[in-house]
């Protein structure tokens, strides 16, 4: 075995005993796993990491813009509120620059990168892959807001609305964020299974833990996002013979 596949290996076995234990944790007691408080941040590191380990060359340079351009967007939305409605990260996730966990890189670079791939091999016009994939985005962040916002802590708003506490505003800032970044990463990425696992993993953690804590619309979206999942990865077995479109730009779809 050589060291890349050692060290994948590594990365997996790590991921899926955090995954396990927090998800394990949380159905069965209902709480975080005591005394980890580093836990979350390392959950979401291993996650990113995996992602760049197991992606092509030629598709880092557009995951490292996608990891910048999602923590930029979460640096507006904390110093100036208007991205997604005021609010605040909490010390849970540590380190912070600028008031915004270093982890937000790895968590826009693994959302991004999994709705990428789970559009491939659609061969849909431009403007519609984007636009799906920015809603898928904002599908996922209704799933994850509520626990992140309130039982686990990660942030808080200042602002509330009927959806678990969340400012409505909160969505529409992430599907149009979404939008920006998928217009301008527009180069089809090759394929990476892993990152479909690691995108379908997350989106299981917290619809676990949702469920756990009977925040069923939460649950139910997520739930639905993963049967999507299933949905797509059974079609895109037929469609796994036939060669990939060219790539499309944004612009030419207009």
């Amino acid at each position: 075995m050589n060291a890349r596949k050692l060290v994948l290996a590594g990365l997996v076995i790590a991921y899926a005993v955090m995954w396990l234990g927090g998800v394990g944790h949380y159905v069965i007691y209902g709480a975080p796993p005591l005394d980890a408080p580093w836990a979350a941040s390392v959950f979401l590191l291993l996650a990113g990491v995996l992602i760049l380990v197991t992606s092509a060359k030629r598709d880092l340079p557009a995951l490292m813009l996608v990891a910048a351009l999602g923590f930029l967007a979460e640096f507006l939305g904390v110093r100036y509120g208007f991205l997604f409605s005021p609010y605040r990260y909490t010390d849970v996730l540590q380190p912070q620059l600028f008031g915004v966990p270093l982890v937000m890189f790895s968590a826009w670079l693994v959302l991004v990168s999994y709705c990428r791939q789970m559009l491939l091999r659609r061969d849909l016009p431009a403007w519609l892959e984007v636009l799906l994939a920015a809603l898928w985005m904002t599908a996922i962040d209704l799933v994850i807001d509520p626990l992140a916002a309130n039982q686990l802590g990660y942030w808080r708003w200042e602002q509330s609305s009927a959806y678990y506490g969340i400012p409505l505003h909160n969505f529409v800032g992430w599907f149009v964020v979404s939008v920006v970044i998928f217009a301008l990463v527009r180069v089809r990425p090759q394929t990476n299974l892993w990152a479909k696992g690691v995108g379908l993993s997350i989106v299981f953690f917290f619809s676990a833990i949702a469920f756990s804590y009977r925040l069923y619309w939460a649950a139910a979206i997520g739930a639905g996002l993963v049967v999507l999942h299933l949905l797509l990865a059974r079609k895109g077995k037929e469609l796994a013979g036939k060669p990939l479109a060219p790539a499309r730009h944004f612009s030419s779809a207009a």
